[in-house]
Protein backbone atom coordinates (compact mmCIF):
# COMPACT_ATOMS: atom_id res chain seq x y z
CA UNK A 1 0.00 0.00 0.00
CA UNK A 2 1.40 3.82 -0.97
CA UNK A 3 0.12 7.10 -1.36
CA UNK A 4 -1.62 9.13 1.20
CA UNK A 5 -3.23 7.66 4.21
CA UNK A 6 -5.64 8.54 7.31
CA UNK A 7 -5.59 5.90 10.16
CA UNK A 8 -7.63 6.39 13.07
CA UNK A 9 -8.81 4.80 16.39
CA UNK A 10 -12.62 4.98 17.49
CA UNK A 11 -13.30 7.11 20.39
CA UNK A 12 -16.08 5.78 21.42
CA UNK A 13 -18.61 6.82 24.14
CA UNK A 14 -17.07 5.05 27.11
CA UNK A 15 -14.15 6.30 26.45
CA UNK A 16 -15.23 9.76 26.18
CA UNK A 17 -16.75 9.12 30.09
CA UNK A 18 -13.10 7.79 31.01
CA UNK A 19 -11.28 10.90 29.67
CA UNK A 20 -14.11 13.05 31.57
CA UNK A 21 -13.50 11.26 35.00
CA UNK A 22 -9.81 11.51 33.97
CA UNK A 23 -10.33 15.11 33.71
CA UNK A 24 -11.93 15.67 37.15
CA UNK A 25 -8.06 14.94 38.87
CA UNK A 26 -4.95 15.89 39.78
CA UNK A 27 -3.35 15.00 36.56
CA UNK A 28 0.01 15.08 39.26
CA UNK A 29 -1.09 12.53 40.78
CA UNK A 30 0.63 9.62 39.16
CA UNK A 31 -0.59 6.80 41.62
CA UNK A 32 -4.23 8.13 41.49
CA UNK A 33 -4.36 8.78 37.90
CA UNK A 34 -2.60 5.01 37.24
CA UNK A 35 -5.37 3.68 39.30
CA UNK A 36 -7.72 5.10 37.09
CA UNK A 37 -6.68 4.34 34.17
CA UNK A 38 -5.99 0.38 35.25
CA UNK A 39 -10.10 0.37 36.48
CA UNK A 40 -10.97 1.61 33.13
CA UNK A 41 -8.91 -1.36 31.60
CA UNK A 42 -6.44 0.94 30.06
CA UNK A 43 -2.74 -1.42 30.05
CA UNK A 44 0.56 -0.29 31.03
CA UNK A 45 2.18 -0.36 27.46
CA UNK A 46 5.16 -1.82 27.77
CA UNK A 47 3.31 -5.31 28.73
CA UNK A 48 0.54 -4.91 26.15
CA UNK A 49 2.87 -4.56 22.99
CA UNK A 50 4.35 -8.03 24.48
CA UNK A 51 1.33 -9.69 23.67
CA UNK A 52 0.68 -11.68 21.08
CA UNK A 53 -1.74 -9.41 19.13
CA UNK A 54 1.39 -6.81 18.38
CA UNK A 55 3.45 -9.72 16.99
CA UNK A 56 3.27 -8.80 13.41
CA UNK A 57 3.16 -5.20 13.48
CA UNK A 58 5.76 -3.24 11.86
CA UNK A 59 6.47 -0.54 14.50
CA UNK A 60 4.43 0.50 17.78
CA UNK A 61 4.60 4.01 18.95
CA UNK A 62 6.35 4.58 22.61
CA UNK A 63 3.69 5.39 25.17
CA UNK A 64 3.13 4.81 28.81
CA UNK A 65 -0.51 2.98 28.36
CA UNK A 66 -3.11 1.76 25.97
CA UNK A 67 -6.37 1.93 26.04
CA UNK A 68 -9.10 -1.11 25.17
CA UNK A 69 -9.55 0.73 22.20
CA UNK A 70 -5.93 0.27 20.85
CA UNK A 71 -5.23 4.23 21.85
CA UNK A 72 -1.63 4.76 22.82
CA UNK A 73 -1.67 7.04 25.35
CA UNK A 74 1.29 9.09 27.00
CA UNK A 75 0.68 9.57 30.72
CA UNK A 76 3.88 10.46 32.76
CA UNK A 77 2.77 12.56 35.72
CA UNK A 78 3.55 15.64 34.65
CA UNK A 79 0.05 17.19 34.45
CA UNK A 80 -1.06 15.75 30.85
CA UNK A 81 -2.23 13.03 29.36
CA UNK A 82 -2.15 12.57 25.69
CA UNK A 83 -4.04 10.62 23.34
CA UNK A 84 -3.46 10.88 19.64
CA UNK A 85 -6.73 9.09 17.61
CA UNK A 86 -5.79 9.72 13.45
CA UNK A 87 -3.32 10.28 11.32
CA UNK A 88 -2.80 11.59 8.32
CA UNK A 89 0.81 10.40 6.69
CA UNK A 90 2.19 9.16 3.20
CA UNK A 91 3.35 5.57 2.50
CA UNK A 92 6.14 6.51 0.06
CA UNK A 93 9.17 5.18 0.50
CA UNK A 94 10.44 8.25 2.39
CA UNK A 95 9.78 8.25 5.87
CA UNK A 96 7.10 5.06 5.73
CA UNK A 97 7.96 2.72 3.42
CA UNK A 98 4.88 0.69 4.72
CA UNK A 99 1.69 1.31 6.99
CA UNK A 100 2.70 0.85 10.05
CA UNK A 101 -0.85 2.64 11.76
CA UNK A 102 -3.23 0.09 9.85
CA UNK A 103 -1.47 -2.56 11.19
CA UNK A 104 -2.39 -1.88 14.71
CA UNK A 105 -4.85 -3.53 17.27
CA UNK A 106 -7.85 -1.50 17.12
CA UNK A 107 -6.88 1.29 14.15
CA UNK A 108 -8.21 1.39 10.46
CA UNK A 109 -6.52 3.19 7.61
CA UNK A 110 -8.39 4.26 4.46
CA UNK A 111 -5.67 4.19 1.57
CA UNK A 112 -6.44 7.72 -0.37
CA UNK A 113 -8.28 8.96 1.82
CA UNK A 114 -6.76 12.84 3.04
CA UNK A 115 -7.58 15.99 3.85
CA UNK A 116 -11.02 15.79 4.83
CA UNK A 117 -11.70 12.30 6.14
CA UNK A 118 -8.64 13.66 8.62
CA UNK A 119 -10.91 16.78 9.58
CA UNK A 120 -14.09 14.91 9.87
CA UNK A 121 -12.96 11.99 12.24
CA UNK A 122 -11.53 15.56 14.27
CA UNK A 123 -14.87 17.13 13.89
CA UNK A 124 -17.00 13.90 14.90
CA UNK A 125 -14.52 13.84 18.34
CA UNK A 126 -14.87 17.51 19.40
CA UNK A 127 -18.82 16.73 18.47
CA UNK A 128 -18.97 13.91 21.03
CA UNK A 129 -16.74 16.43 23.54
CA UNK A 130 -19.18 19.09 22.67
CA UNK A 131 -22.31 16.91 23.50
CA UNK A 132 -21.05 15.69 26.73
CA UNK A 133 -19.65 19.86 27.69
CA UNK A 134 -21.51 21.96 25.60
CA UNK A 135 -19.72 24.62 23.67
CA UNK A 136 -16.25 24.94 23.74
CA UNK A 137 -14.33 27.65 25.37
CA UNK A 138 -12.42 28.19 22.57
CA UNK A 139 -11.80 26.75 18.77
CA UNK A 140 -8.73 27.85 17.69
CA UNK A 141 -7.89 27.46 13.82
CA UNK A 142 -4.50 28.34 11.65
CA UNK A 143 -6.14 27.57 8.22
CA UNK A 144 -2.01 27.95 6.92
CA UNK A 145 -0.85 25.15 9.05
CA UNK A 146 -4.07 23.02 8.94
CA UNK A 147 -3.96 23.39 12.68
CA UNK A 148 -6.91 23.46 14.97
CA UNK A 149 -7.45 23.22 18.84
CA UNK A 150 -10.87 22.82 20.68
CA UNK A 151 -10.62 23.59 24.45
CA UNK A 152 -12.66 23.43 27.16
CA UNK A 153 -11.42 25.01 30.64
CA UNK A 154 -12.91 22.30 33.05
CA UNK A 155 -12.44 22.89 37.14
CA UNK A 156 -8.92 21.13 37.36
CA UNK A 157 -7.82 20.61 33.64
CA UNK A 158 -7.97 22.05 29.86
CA UNK A 159 -9.09 19.38 27.81
CA UNK A 160 -8.52 19.82 24.56
CA UNK A 161 -8.81 18.62 21.07
CA UNK A 162 -6.29 19.45 18.38
CA UNK A 163 -4.85 18.45 15.14
CA UNK A 164 -1.61 19.56 13.55
CA UNK A 165 2.35 17.83 12.83
CA UNK A 166 3.33 15.40 14.43
CA UNK A 167 6.50 16.08 16.09
CA UNK A 168 8.28 12.35 15.84
CA UNK A 169 7.94 12.57 12.14
CA UNK A 170 9.84 15.57 11.68
CA UNK A 171 6.61 17.53 10.83
CA UNK A 172 6.29 15.39 7.78
CA UNK A 173 2.54 13.81 8.85
CA UNK A 174 -0.11 15.16 11.33
CA UNK A 175 -1.81 13.87 14.26
CA UNK A 176 -5.30 14.45 15.55
CA UNK A 177 -5.18 13.74 19.68
CA UNK A 178 -7.19 14.09 23.30
CA UNK A 179 -4.78 16.19 25.61
CA UNK A 180 -5.71 16.97 29.16
CA UNK A 181 -3.39 19.17 30.82
CA UNK A 182 -3.59 20.63 34.41
CA UNK A 183 -4.86 24.61 35.03
CA UNK A 184 -2.29 24.88 38.02
CA UNK A 185 0.79 22.63 37.27
CA UNK A 186 3.55 25.21 36.23
CA UNK A 187 5.39 22.51 34.11
CA UNK A 188 2.56 21.16 32.81
CA UNK A 189 3.25 21.31 28.57
CA UNK A 190 0.96 23.45 26.97
CA UNK A 191 0.78 23.38 22.82
CA UNK A 192 2.41 26.21 21.60
CA UNK A 193 3.38 27.30 25.10
CA UNK A 194 2.85 30.06 27.63
CA UNK A 195 0.73 32.23 25.65
CA UNK A 196 -1.83 29.18 25.02
CA UNK A 197 -1.50 28.29 28.63
CA UNK A 198 -2.94 31.91 29.16
CA UNK A 199 -5.43 31.68 27.00
CA UNK A 200 -7.15 28.41 27.93
CA UNK A 201 -6.52 28.77 31.62
CA UNK A 202 -7.95 32.28 32.03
Amino acid sequence: MSGEHVARCPVTGELVGVILALAELDLTDADLIEARMREAGWSDWSQAVQGPAYEDTPDVPDATHVTPQGHFVTCDGDGSLHLPFAYLYSVDGGLLDEDCWGALPGWTSEEGAWRAAFDAHVAAVVQRFTDRLGLPNHDIRQPRYDTRYVSWRLEHNVLIVGQGPEPLSYHQFEDAHVYLVSRTAKDAPFPDGEEMRALLTT
